[in-house]
C-alpha cells in the first residue's frame, strides 16, 4: 500500500453556508455555527490552536499558475492558486483537489471553481495532476476493494504522498502556510485517493471525497477525522455503494453511534450528518439525484455536484450544475468541523 488515505442547528449551518456562497458575503451571521467568511475561534470544533505569522514570504505567486517540481523521483505538475489580497506572512489554509482517472488538474480548475471560493476565503487551493496525466493511472491508492463498472483500475507507482509533501513545500516557500488547516477533496479515483490520504496522512485535518471508494481502513495511521462524503446515487461509474461503503468505514473508525442520521435537504438531493462522533470525527455524507433531462448522459451521475461546465479543457461532462454546489459544502463543513 502507498504510505499515504436534523437537528436545528445543523439546518440553519446549511442556510447560512449556501446563502453565504450564493451571495459571496463575508460577513453573514447565525447563532448555531461559524458562518463562511469567519474564522472560528480556537478550540470551537476541536481543532489546534493556530499557527502563528511568518516572516521573509515573498508572495510572488498570485493567481493561477501551472507549476513542477521533483517528488518521489518523478517530475510532478500541478495548478497552483494563491489569491490576490493574501498576506504573504499570514498563515493561509490550503485545499488539494485531486482529479479522476482520464481527467486533468485544469479540468478540476474549470469545474470546481474552487478558485474562486479560495479568492473569497483567502487560502491556497492547488489541483495536482496524477502520475500518468490523462493518458494513463493517475494515483496510487493503495488497495481499494470497490471497483468502478468498468473493473479495477490500474494503480500509478508513484508516491502520491511525497507528492504532497513537495506540494505543500512549494506553497510554504512562498506564502507563510497554515499546517493546521490542509484540506482535501478529490473526484472520482481522486476520491479515492482522498480517502486514502485521510486514512494515512494525521496532518491532512479533514477531507472530502466525491464519487470515490476506499480500501479496508484497517492500517489507517489516524483515529478519527472530520469527513464528508459526496455521492450521485445513480453514479454509473463509481457505484454508490462505495461511497456508502467508505462511508460506513468512516462511521465506525470515528466512533459514530448506530442511531438515524440527521437529515439536512440540499438543492437535488440531502445530507446526514451521524450522531455520537468523537470530538474531531463528524462524518456527513451528501447524496445527490441526478435531473430527469440528463439521464441519457454517459457514466449517469458521475459528475461533480454543482460543477461548472463553462470550462475548456474537455471536463464539462464531469459537472452537473443544477445539484448542491460540492465545493461550497466541502469548504462550509471543512470550517465547521475541522477548525
Amino acid at each position: 500500500m502507498n504510505s499515504h488515505k436534523s437537528d436545528s442547528g445543523r439546518a440553519r449551518f446549511l442556510a447560512v453556508a449556501l446563502s453565504c456562497s450564493i451571495l459571496a458575503l463575508a460577513a453573514c451571521s447565525s447563532d448555531s455555527a461559524q458562518p463562511l467568511g469567519m474564522t472560528a475561534p480556537p478550540g470551537a470544533a476541536g481543532g489546534a490552536a493556530p499557527a502563528g505569522p511568518c516572516a521573509g514570504k515573498k508572495g510572488a505567486l498570485r493567481g493561477r499558475s501551472p507549476q513542477m517540481l521533483m517528488a518521489g523521483g518523478l517530475a510532478r505538475s500541478f495548478v497552483y492558486y494563491a489569491p490576490s489580497t493574501l498576506d504573504p506572512n499570514q498563515p493561509a489554509p490550503v485545499v488539494i483537489v485531486p482529479h479522476g482517472y482520464m481527467m486533468t488538474a485544469d479540468m478540476m480548475f474549470e469545474i470546481t471553481n474552487y478558485a474562486q471560493i479560495a479568492e473569497r476565503e483567502k487560502f491556497i487551493v492547488m489541483f495536482p495532476n496524477g502520475q500518468g496525466g490523462a493518458s494513463g493511472p493517475p494515483w496510487n491508492v493503495g488497495n481499494p476493494d470497490c471497483s468502478s463498472t468498468l473493473g479495477i483500475l490500474p494503480l500509478a507507482t508513484g508516491d502520491d504522498n511525497a507528492f504532497i509533501d513537495a506540494m505543500l513545500a512549494f506553497a510554504d516557500a512562498d506564502q507563510c502556510v497554515d499546517r493546521n488547516h490542509v484540506f482535501m477533496t478529490g473526484f472520482s479515483m481522486g476520491g479515492y485517493l482522498t480517502n486514502e490520504t485521510g486514512c494515512m496522512r494525521t496532518d491532512v485535518r479533514a477531507i472530502g471525497p466525491h464519487s470515490g471508494g476506499s480500501h479496508d481502513f484497517a492500517t489507517c495511521k489516524v483515529t478519527n477525522k472530520p469527513v464528508l462524503l459526496m455521492h450521485f446515487e445513480t453514479d454509473a461509474l463509481i457505484p454508490y455503494m462505495c461511497g456508502t461503503q467508505s462511508r460506513d468505514r468512516w462511521v465506525k473508525l470515528n466512533g459514530c453511534s448506530a442511531e438515524p442520521p440527521e437529515v439536512v435537504p440540499v438543492k437535488g438531493g440531502h445530507c446526514d450528518y451521524y450522531k455520537g462522533c468523537a470530538p474531531n470525527g463528524q462524518v456527513a455524507m451528501c447524496s445527490f439525484m441526478v435531473p430527469a433531462g440528463m439521464r441519457t448522459e454517459p457514466f449517469m451521475g458521475h459528475a461533480w455536484s454543482g460543477g461548472s461546465k463553462q470550462g475548456t479543457s474537455g471536463g464539462a461532462s464531469f459537472a452537473i450544475p443544477e445539484t448542491e454546489n460540492a465545493s461550497e459544502l466541502s469548504w462550509a463543513f471543512f470550517k465547521r468541523y475541522a477548525w
